[in-house]
């Protein structure tokens, strides 16, 4: 099942990376380049830990940060 887990997230991933660029290219505003880099790093970082956390479970941060 974690395969599974890190196979989707890594697709979600890499769509994310596709979407923020079909919209970053065409844009002509630079606020608005920036704001939708922004916000796809985030939502790339969010499914990164997310995927570091797939197998490990580790009850707190510092442990996390320990592996």
């Amino acid at each position: 099942m974690s395969k599974v887990k890190k196979i989707v997230v890594s697709i979600l991933m890499t769509l994310v990376w596709l979407v923020m660029f079909a919209m970053v290219i065409p844009m002509k505003s630079l606020r608005g380049q920036v704001t939708t880099v922004i916000i796809c790093l985030l939502i790339n970082t969010i499914l990164g830990v997310y995927y570091s956390l797939i197998d490990k479970r580790p009850a707190s941060i510092r442990e996390w940060f320990k592996q």
